[in-house]
């Protein structure tokens, strides 16, 4: 295809009287609905030109997935919008059909890009938006959308977006009804409180001498009520009335109701249901009772305030009602106000005028950050923000505010808002400005601010020439500053296990060890918190400082049921803000997917089992890791050092107790919270999530298809504690999660789970429930204590299909984690090694064990019976069932490890029994008692099968034949598995250190079969070259029952001979970024072209793509001398533009347009052909969406240029550049009725395309092809497509 240079006469631009593209704006998402069981997701277009536009087949090409119908029109000034479910958001906002589409395909997320197309697949409009500052903060999760707040504005910059309903300038809460208030009527609940039942919830009721006067909180039970209730045993509920006045003109748009509640309440107002907490659906009578909940503020927001509350006397009515009649406590308050603007967020508006809109914004501001990111003491910190508007800037300013150790400041003490100093911010290249006219004003807050252990707060507030100005962050966002941590680095500590014993430095660089979380908070709340079971579980505000980042004004608690204050090392559980969720890592550092919004500090004390004081909290990690390890589903965990900053002293020392006070808390173990981000964590869907209390669920999580109630958990409870046919278990537990589940709590000897406690489950969209541990706080018993399972188990007793199961599932955790003792193996022995090293390393003369047990071992909060009980040996431990002893090798944390790796391996001397109370082999001994069964088949023999050396592309085994063992029940060969795992430890060769270990129950390739493969051949793309891998195999009978896995052969994968490969293959043209074309986006047309540029033919079986793309070469891929292998994404798309190419393979993934490596590989860490293209120079960027590709040029410096002619030449070698033909015109002229006539003297026998842009830096189009006659001449007259003005070009030859 050659391009010609043309002389292209213009007398005019071309200017059509239709809307452009650029007036159809993306101006409205609502992407986390509240409730989210609202299907009520959408995106609002609006056409900000004068004329309609026809969206006839226009689509959203990425984020959602969606194209609108033939005949679509959207009219000047129109809005309209697609719908997650049209038919639920016309119910809900009151919508017509004729501005509803969809639904669409997809879900969107917090944060994506969302992009519309035309017709002919030309980008009109894009956004690439995120979830929190510096986008809006309440549009996630609170109930708000997000609103453009103009559509002249780059609606791809975050500060052109509101949260709907957001004010520029916040108003103080208007608080209606506090809490902890007087004044409250209350009725105990021995009969109905009314006849009709309704009547006590109107403002008229006319209340009779069983009404009494109550100051909130109303209860008794947990000593946190002032109005105490003689209620238990007596009756289950209680009513209230309330009378409460607002002003005609305080009428809110939104209302905050907080209801602090155990167990469960309904509320009303004006005698209209406003809030359900923790309570089944339907009428509620006097005697009924709540779900099981834990006293807690609960927050619901009512939307519209106008339709309940009324001028002058209202009045709300609470019956707030108990989980049972003898329940231990009861609380109830309430609460009633404006939400506060962190918490404000308006209703959406589809299809109507956004409720943010302005004619005039305020400055757009991003790229907000202080330098250095965490500062030294008495080091300056710049402050820089990038602040546009097209009006000019006035002035932009900078508050801060120091927090002082030990004088800690909460958002809601008055003296916050006070406490900033203002210093200007400048763009000058100046006083502190990096560059003069870069739009980035800048500021320095003194030295003489930043003191050591400081938190230093911070607002921008900016303003341009006509007055509009906002102060940053967004009045909606739960965190109104900035902030940085002072710090100088964890110090050195100095301790003894004893106060007056020998004492020990431990060096900065133990203390550093572990991850450190700073809690920094005020004094009395901290201890409050910890000690004062008055304020159990009540939430106090605090900062937490990790990682380098300031999460400001999370909140902090404790956490626990019973258990909380048991130990004097007790456990915490930390909230934090929308949209700023904790990016915490792992022990290996590397950082979870997921921000957390709650997370929990267990406190490695062991509660309930002083026995196990000295674990250092291995014995609760190494449970919930092996549920992981094992394929269920549990939290992840990770250790970290705890310090909390509420006095001016860091490390006091020259008093007593000095060791015990100051910053230093200690060892903790972070514990992942079940909530919606557990599951994203774990790559499951959104569900309904509870954790089981006196048998109710307690709802973690809300799922979006799923019950607003209990009423899932309740019927699933009631279902499986009757009889039930096979199928209803198949279709209602997931099998797989709850065979692992109990085995790993028999390995663990998880003695506190029980039915209807210390455990969760979730509920998946697909009906399935999942058990998941919690609660693990006595493992490692040997004796009998609550039921040790649930009751669940009555599937295996009533169905021996499932028993069977069951059973394989044993049987395949013994032969693959304890039953191994090779030297790279010791599976379960290396687990815990792996794990403790992170708290104790081997080598190490002082760890954090040492500093977990100097400061808590004599701590004077430890209680009694934990004090001076770290590795106390022989110790004795009473359970339920009766007392044993522990006895340790050696009286330290490797003692203890040994303790619990000899309780999970076959070290009993003698005959096992449930609850014997010998701690040697029982969790072993109870795996293998349940796993028992006699009627399965021989253990088979597995050897390999191919050449020397193991390489990794030629890797083959043999099995033994099938023997069905002793057994005669049943000889039938019903199935064969295959099975490849790799190991990795540093036992093993090339084990990368700093890197996780890892363990033969994570198979690498599995094979199933139900009939017999004898042999079998590895695919090489799942190897690595140098690792240590093990083969297996096991057979089943016909009872369904698998042997034991074979003994392994274990092996370190070779690099086969690449050398042929490497020399002769080459990367031949890659087209990355390609024109689309009308009804196919451009992606489709992507392609990727291999060549044999050496003289023998190549075998290309098994090599795969191993970065790039996802392409496995299929057996028999031979590809001779100067052949060509063409991979594309779309075969049919190659097709219709090349026509007759033969394309070899199709892909999976796309070229990034970015520019990345892609790498060919004959397995992992044995590559054989690689290129890292760019879309920057030197990279040619013609081939950047300009249509072109890239060519293989060998005397290229980078090894390519750009193609010779647009659309490249898959199929054939780019054969150099053809010189361009000077002399050939192209004359357009326009018609009086707005058609073009094209005219040019072209050549016979070729092809041409005329093709279109709107500006000469944007993607060509064809419009036409023409084919001159024997004259050469060509004259016609053809339609344009829309636009306001095009430039045209002739391509030869014509694009297909």
């Amino acid at each position: 295809m050659h391009c010609f240079r043309l002389r292209i006469i213009f007398a005019f631009g071309f200017t059509w009287p239709v809307a452009a593209l650029g007036d159809v704006v993306i101006n409205e998402l609502h992407y986390d609905a509240d409730p989210k069981t609202d299907a009520v997701e959408f995106v609002e277009l609006l056409n900000d030109g004068e004329e309609g536009v026809d969206l006839s087949h226009w689509r959203f090409s990425s984020g959602i997935q969606y194209t609108f119908p033939a005949n679509t029109t959207l009219e000047p000034g129109g809005q309209l919008v697609v719908a997650e479910n049209p038919t639920e958001l016309r119910r809900k906002f009151k919508l017509g059909a004729s501005v509803v589409f969809g639904p669409y395909i997809n879900r969107l997320s917090n944060g994506e890009v969302l992009t519309l197309r035309d017709a002919a697949d030309q980008r009109v409009d894009r956004v690439d938006y995120g979830s929190g500052f510096p986008w809006p903060t309440a549009a996630s999760g609170a109930g708000s959308s997000m609103e453009l707040i103009h559509p002249s504005l780059d609606n791809d910059l975050a500060g052109s977006w509101r949260s709907a309903g957001l004010r520029a300038a916040s108003s103080e809460p208007v608080t209606f009804i506090a809490a902890g208030q007087s004044g409250w009527r209350f009725r105990e609940g021995t009969t109905e409180a009314s006849s009709p039942r309704s009547a006590w919830r109107k403002l008229a009721f006319d209340e009779d001498n069983s009404w009494k006067n109550g100051r909130a909180p109303i209860g008794y039970g947990d000593g946190d009520d002032r109005t105490i209730l003689s209620m238990q045993n007596r009756f289950s509920s209680v009513y209230l009335r309330r009378v409460f006045d607002v002003e005609a003109n305080e009428i809110p748009s939104r209302l905050a109701l907080r209801v602090y509640v155990d167990d469960g309440a309904v509320v009303w107002i004006n005698g209209k249901e406003v809030a359900r907490v923790s309570v089944p659906g339907g009428v509620l009578r006097y005697n009924s009772f709540a779900n099981s909940h834990e006293a807690a503020w609960e927050e619901v927001v009512v939307s519209n305030p106008g339709e309940v509350l009324n001028p002058g006397k209202n009045i709300i009515a609470i019956h707030a009602l108990n989980t049972t009649l003898g329940s231990s406590d009861f609380s109830i308050d309430a609460e009633l106000r404006t939400p506060d603007p962190a918490e404000a967020s308006g209703a959406p508006t589809p299809a109507a005028v956004n409720s943010v809109y302005a004619a005039n914004a305020p400055p757009q501001t991003r790229q907000v950050k202080h330098e250095p990111e965490q500062p030294h003491a008495n080091v300056p910190v710049r402050v820089s923000a990038k602040v546009t508007d097209p009006d000019g800037i006035d002035a932009v300013a900078l508050f801060y505010q120091a927090v002082q150790p030990g004088g800690y400041i909460r958002k809601t003490d008055s003296v916050y808002e006070r406490g900033w100093t203002e210093l200007p911010m400048r763009d000058s290249g100046t006083q502190g400005d990096a560059a003069a006219d870069d739009s980035v004003f800048s500021a320095f807050i003194p030295r003489s601010v930043q003191g050591h252990r400081t938190i230093v707060r911070y607002r921008i507030r900016v303003e341009d020439t006509l007055g509009n100005a906002v102060t940053l962050p967004y009045a909606d966002d739960g965190q109104p500053n900035f902030a940085y941590f002072c710090y100088n680095g964890v110090p050195a500590w100095t301790g003894s296990n004893r106060v007056n014993g020998k004492k020990e430095t431990f060096p900065s660089r133990v203390m550093e060890s572990l991850p450190t979380y700073h809690l920094i908070a005020n004094a009395t709340d901290v201890t409050n918190s910890q000690y004062n079971s008055s304020f159990d579980v009540v939430h106090f505000n605090g900062t937490l400082v990790y990682d380098g980042t300031v999460y400001d004004h999370i909140e902090f608690r404790n956490r626990g049921e019973f258990s909380t204050y048991v130990s004097g090392k007790n456990k915490w559980r930390l909230y934090f803000n929308r949209t700023r969720g904790l990016q915490a890592r792992d022990n290996y550092g590397r950082k979870y997917a997921q921000p957390k919004k709650t997370i929990n500090l267990n406190g490695c004390a062991s509660p309930w089992m002083p026995v196990n004081r000295g674990m250092a909290g291995m014995e609760e990690a190494i449970g919930f890791k092996l549920y992981n390890l094992a394929g269920g589903l549990a939290p992840e965990t990770h250790f970290v050092h705890l310090r909390v900053i509420d006095d001016t002293e860091e490390a006091p020392a020259g008093r007593r107790n000095a060791q015990y006070e100051g910053d230093l808390w200690g060892l903790y173990l972070c514990v992942e919270h079940p909530d919606s981000r557990f599951l994203e964590e774990h790559g499951l869907p959104d569900g309904n999530v509870y954790k089981i209390e006196g048998g109710n669920g307690d709802k973690r999580n809300q799922g979006p298809t799923q019950s607003s109630t209990a009423s899932d958990w309740n019927s699933f409870r009631s279902g499986y504690g009757r009889s039930q046919l096979l199928q209803w278990w198949r279709d209602n537990l997931h099998l797989p999660t709850y065979y692992t589940f109990r085995c790993v709590n028999r390995i663990v000897s998880n003695v506190d789970i029980r039915e209807g406690w210390n455990k969760v489950f979730y509920h998946h969209p697909d009906s399935h429930w999942y058990p998941v541990p919690w609660d693990l706080d006595m493992l490692i018993i040997p004796e009998t204590h609550w039921q040790g399972s649930i009751n669940i188990e009555r599937c295996l007793n009533r169905h021996k299909a499932l028993k069977i199961e069951f059973k394989n599932r044993a049987r395949e955790l013994l032969d693959l984690l304890l039953d191994d003792a090779s030297p790279t193996g010791g599976q379960i022995g290396q687990f815990i090694d792996e794990h403790a090293r992170f708290i104790n390393p081997p080598g190490e003369l002082l760890t954090f064990v040492d500093v977990d047990q100097f400061m808590w071992n004599y701590h004077p909060r430890t209680a009694g019976s934990h004090r001076g009980q770290f590795y106390v040996s022989p110790k004795s431990q009473g359970n339920r069932g009766g007392t044993w002893t522990r006895r340790l090798k050696s009286k330290d944390h490797e003692g203890m490890m040994q303790h619990m790796l000899d309780f999970m391996t076959d070290t009993d001397p003698g005959r096992w029994s449930i609850g014997d109370g010998d701690p040697r082999g029982y969790g072993y001994n109870y795996l293998e008692y349940e796993a028992k069964f006699t009627d399965i088949p021989n253990t088979p023999t597995i050897t390999y099968d191919g050449p020397g050396g193991f390489a990794l592309n030629e890797l083959r085994f043999k099995t033994s034949s099938f023997e069905p063992g002793r057994s005669t029940n049943n000889k039938k060969f019903t199935g064969i598995q295959w099975r490849l795992a790799e190991v990795s430890n540093p036992k093993t060769p090339f084990f990368e250190l700093g890197q996780p270990w890892k363990y033969e129950l994570n198979p690498v390739w599995e094979l199933e079969a139900d009939e017999f493969v004898g042999t079998v051949a590895v695919p090489q793309s799942i190897i690595r070259k140098g690792g240590t891998y093990r083969a297996r195999v096991r057979m089943r009978n016909g009872t369904m029952a698998w042997s034991h896995w074979s003994p392994p052969v274990e092996f370190v994968a070779g690099e086969p001979d690449l050398a042929g490969l490497r020399a002769g293959l080459a990367f031949n043209e890659i087209m990355y970024n390609p024109l689309g074309q009308a009804g196919v986006s451009a992606g489709e047309f992507e392609f990727l072209e291999l060549k044999n540029i050496g003289e023998s033919t190549l075998d290309l079986s098994g090599l795969f793509f191993s970065s790039g793309i996802s392409f496995i070469f299929p057996e028999g891929s031979m590809l001779a001398s100067g052949e060509l292998f063409l991979l594309g994404i779309n075969r049919a798309a190659l097709q219709s533009r090349y026509p007759g190419l033969v394309v070899n393979g199709i892909f999976e993934g796309k070229l990034a347009n970015e520019g990345e490596a892609i790498t060919l590989s004959a397995g992992i860490g044995a590559p054989v052909l690689s290129v890292a293209y760019d879309d920057a120079a030197p990279w040619p960027e013609q081939a950047d969406g300009q249509g072109f590709s890239l060519a293989a040029d060998r005397e290229s410096e980078l090894g390519f240029r750009v193609s010779v002619i647009p659309g490249g030449s898959p199929g054939s070698d780019n054969s150099g550049l053809v010189k361009p033909v000077d002399d050939l015109v192209l004359t357009m002229t326009r018609l009086a009725n707005g058609m073009l006539r094209v005219s040019f003297t072209g050549v016979q026998g070729r092809s041409y395309s005329l093709e279109t842009s709107p500006s000469l830096d944007q993607a060509w189009q064809p419009l036409s092809n023409f084919f001159p006659g024997t004259s050469g001449k060509v004259s016609r007259t053809i339609s344009p497509r829309v636009s306001r003005e095009r430039f045209f070009r002739l391509v030869t030859p014509a694009n297909p």
